[in-house]
């Protein structure tokens, strides 16, 4: 019905007045299209736009490997065991008999958190040759290796190394020598890893060279604000050449 009835309109109407119609209608038609095409792109957009609320993917935990040497012959690894300090503390610099420099640390704190054993049991004797197979060469933070029983945690792998935190790790050996390496984890994951020697409570004697910030505090990322940079900034001295700059242009050693 419908139809018939603007066919019989456009056959009654001139034909330049009929055309003009159409092409208003044509237009108001594309008008009321583009409109709608337009405002389903703009909600697809922001629906779909995610890029301020992207989150950083967290770091990846640090690793620390120790290397294991091994002065006697037929000598093997028995036991391992890592403590976790919480702060160190510089108490004094001396010279080592070869004349290299160390420096007696104490830690604070002092939490064992890995521990493994070699398993020498019968079933272990059986599955090796002599001691070959407890004479690790390299040992990884949390990697048990073959032959050895983890005693510490009971049950899955140990905390992850935590930035900011100091280690230290007692290697000892079947012929009973111990050796002992003390860690410090920066903010970026890498390490700083000294020999030491045990003295009384939880100081070490760590040789040699040890860093000049071995015992401040490590700033990690998360806890810088920004209102410390602004204030960083703030408080730049002015590089126009209007203050005294005579100490900032010299190398820092």
């Amino acid at each position: 019905m419908k139809n018939n009835f603007l066919r019989g309109a456009i056959a009654a109407c001139p034909r330049g007045l009929c055309l003009s119609l159409l092409a208003i209608l044509l237009m108001i038609s594309f008008v009321i299209t583009s409109c709608s095409s337009s405002k389903k792109k703009v909600e697809d957009i922001g629906g779909d736009d995610t890029s301020g609320d992207t989150a950083t993917e967290p770091q990846p935990p640090p690793t620390a490997t120790i290397e294991v040497s091994y002065s006697r012959p037929n000598d093997s690894m028995e036991r391992v065991t890592v403590n976790k300090y919480f702060g160190a503390d510089v108490i004094q610099s001396a010279q080592t008999r070869s004349g290299r420099s160390a420096s007696v640390i104490r830690f604070d704190g002092g939490v064992p958190i890995w521990e493994i054993k070699a398993d020498r049991s019968l079933a272990g004797r059986i599955t090796d040759i002599g001691t070959s197979g407890w004479a690790v060469k390299t040992l990884e933070y949390g990697k048990v290796p073959p032959h050895f029983a983890q005693i510490l945690p009971d049950e899955g792998p140990p905390e992850p190394l935590d930035r900011g935190s100091f280690y230290v790790f007692a290697i000892e050996r079947a012929s009973g020598s111990v050796s002992y390496q003390a860690v410090k984890v920066l903010a970026d994951g890498s390490l700083q890893s000294y020999a030491a020697q045990p003295r009384a409570g939880s100081s070490f004697l760590v040789c040699c060279g040890l860093a000049s910030d071995f015992s401040e505090p490590v700033i990690l990322p998360e806890e810088i604000s920004p209102d410390d940079n602004s204030q960083d900034n703030s408080g730049s001295p002015d590089q126009s050449g209007g203050g005294d700059s005579g100490d900032s242009s010299q190398p820092q050693n």
